[in-house]
């Protein structure tokens, strides 16, 4: 049995065992047994306590516990001791968790990899891999490192970092990930990241930066384990002298009734209601491949009045598809003007489902050339399409990003632009107005429009992203779990954004923003309201900085979303995001109930420790009591909001 397995559920089981004993042979010496077994690591965190000039919880249980054994009263000390261990127990086991997430995280990731050299093959240590290093990963075994499959076909089992429990198809060119489960195939995977760069590495911090980042109800307690404690000393030292001196009580008597206020003034299950439930809350959400930084950011989760959502890869699949083309020439310059082709001519423009035309081939082809070097989601839609369509991509010389508008390069010994139309106007580039009005009604078909210019040719590339299948019953969720206002912003197009917008029934959108444009938007509704942001993590990061808690879609393996975004979800399902308020909503009521119930039971048992003789048992049973019920409230989260 795992309890077995722990020294100090084992204790606690010895102390309850040698109570009962205690108890029903009215035997001091197995009431002694049971106060050793009790006060183990009751003492134990009070030496290190004090060696660190503190005080908390485990001293005046300690101090309180020695008192019951100056008066004689040992059976209720071992009670005391007792209860305070089964409830100690308890928050270790809530606590072990979140440890067992980190512990796990890191066997996920095996020791040696197979590393491929000119002479042959040889194992290494993984921390020992540098990138541009190539691996290979036989089937049934774990991928060592974060890289990319250089040949050979798998299927991969990500589970251990998603959660998700099916296997997903990789072959070259795509990316994997250390720690996941090879099954299938060989892959010979060049390395791309080193250990410490690597995503089980961000991971790992992630999680551990979770128990730094406290709730308000956290920084509560911990008050409480501290400042208060000195008040329930000084309350206990009053309460003795008033009984002895003022009052002419013997000592035992004005003892053991100071003893008892000590006990009922105690904040045993006020300090640990909120760091049970909080760090219930966090393991039920990494098991679910919700990632959060801390209580924190829970308790933020479950106030959400405003959310914002980016279109591509958090509304859409984020897998957009190239499905037309038109090419605008330049007229001579004798004509003056530009006059664009007819859109219709199979010349000059291209529709999905038809043969590509030789101008539309070579304009892609250029295209593809500039944008093989970016990770956004249209780029990548340009490079399939250019890859489909076996085209040859030159090499790019001079690339520049420009965030938000687009990417300029030399191709040819030739400037190459593609983008969005504020590119082009920075530029000092502009098509003709009969070329802009076909490139606007591929915007109201709902195409996310990409331009080029490349050797005087302008040419429209409309890219299809559909919205996700779910996306339409998450916003309803969204609506039903408390959301005042529901948000679509994007640096897409209106028309495009508007089409996507009314097929998912949001009245708010927000298109054309750069990603300056985003942080200040959001920024603005984050002081109006609790306002949560989802994006994709990769143009999003200003974002997702500034909302009042920031989530990143589809985390696994992005840098800026480990980075920058408060919770990460590793799945890419966006129906975890009503899920997460759920949790938040329902993690903040249990806290609530618990301080509420914790400081009556404190009330209840300081009067009545006053208004009558309270016999110690009675404010141990309540006392300690109180603290096992908030622990167990608090543990129902690690089965979630349906529990």
């Amino acid at each position: 049995m795992r309890f077995l397995r722990d020294p100090q559920s084992v204790l606690t089981a010895l102390c309850g065992l040698s109570l009962i004993f205690a108890f029903l042979f009215h035997s001091d010496p197995l009431a002694y047994a049971a106060i050793a077994c009790g006060s183990y690591y009751a003492f134990k965190s009070t030496w290190s306590s004090l060696a660190a000039r503190e005080l908390d919880v485990n001293f005046l249980m300690v101090f309180a516990a020695i008192g019951a054994i100056i008066v004689h009263r040992p059976l209720e000390a071992g009670v005391l001791l007792f209860l305070f261990s089964l409830s100690s127990t308890l928050e270790s086991y809530a606590m072990s968790r979140t440890r067992n997430a980190i512990e796990g995280l890191m066997r996920l990731r095996p020791d040696e990899a197979i590393l491929v050299t000119e002479s042959g093959e040889e194992r290494v240590r993984v921390e020992e891999l540098i990138l541009g290093q190539q691996v290979k990963i036989p089937p049934q075994e774990t991928i060592p490192i974060d890289g990319r499959v250089i040949s050979g076909e798998s299927s991969v089992d990500e589970s251990a970092m998603t959660g998700e429990a099916r296997a997903v198809e990789k072959y070259a060119g795509e990316t994997v990930i250390g720690g996941t489960q090879n099954q299938s195939g060989t892959l010979i995977v060049e390395v791309t990241a080193t250990i410490e760069d690597s995503t089980l590495n961000k991971v790992v911090h992630l999680v551990k930066d979770a128990q730094d980042n406290k709730a308000s109800g956290e920084r509560v307690s911990s008050w409480f384990g501290q400042s208060y404690t000195k008040f329930v000393l000084l309350a206990f030292a009053v309460s003795l002298a008033i009984r002895y001196f003022a009052e002419g009580r013997d000592l035992n008597t004005a003892l053991y009734s100071s003893i008892t206020l000590l006990v009922a003034l105690s904040p045993c299950a006020l300090v640990i209601s909120t760091p049970a439930t909080t760090l219930s809350a966090l393991a039920f959400a990494a098991r679910r491949g919700m990632l959060i930084r801390g209580g924190k950011f829970i308790e933020l989760a479950g106030q959400v009045k405003t959310i914002a959502l980016d279109k591509t890869g958090t509304l859409t699949r984020g897998k957009p598809e190239l499905v037309e083309i038109c090419v605008c020439h330049e007229a001579p310059v004798s004509v003056g003007v530009s006059e664009p082709l007819n859109c219709d001519d199979d010349g000059a423009c291209w529709k999905r489902g038809k043969a590509m035309s030789e101008q539309a081939r070579h304009i892609l082809s250029e295209a593809a050339a500039v944008e093989q070097y970016s990770a956004h989601p249209v780029a990548t839609a340009i490079v399939n399409a250019a890859q489909a369509n076996d085209l040859p991509l030159a090499r790019a010389d001079h690339h520049e990003a420009h965030p938000g508008l687009g990417v300029t390069a030399i191709i040819n010994g030739k400037p190459l632009a593609a983008g969005q139309i504020k590119l082009f106007e920075r530029l000092g580039l502009m098509p003709s107005e009969d070329f802009r009005a076909h490139a606007f009604a591929m915007a109201d078909k709902g195409m996310s429009v990409a331009l080029v210019h490349h050797e005087g040719d302008f040419a429209a590339m409309g890219l299809a992203d559909a919205p996700r299948p779910e996306a339409a019953d998450v916003l309803k969720q969204l609506e039903d779990v408390g959301v005042k206002k529901i948000v679509m912003i994007t640096g897409d197009n209106p028309q495009t954004a508007n089409s996507v917008a009314n097929e998912l029934n949001i009245k708010d959108v927000h298109a054309s923003l750069m990603p300056q444009d985003k942080e200040v938007l959001i920024g603005q509704f984050s002081e109006e309201a609790i306002t949560m942001m989802v994006g994709d993590g990769i143009n999003d990061a200003p974002s997702l900085a500034r909302a009042s808690i920031g989530v990143a879609m589809g985390g696994l393996g992005s840098d800026i979303a480990l980075n920058a975004a408060d919770v990460v979800l590793m799945n890419d399902r966006l129906d975890r995001i009503p899920e997460l308020i759920r949790l938040g909503k329902l993690t903040n009521r249990i806290i609530r109930a618990n301080l509420i119930f914790a400081s009556s039971v404190i009330i209840a048992l300081t009067v009545s420790s006053f208004i009558i003789q309270l016999p110690l048992p009675i404010a141990v049973v309540g006392h300690e009591g109180s603290t096992v019920l908030v622990i167990l409230n608090g543990l129902r989260l690690l089965r979630g909001p349906g529990s």
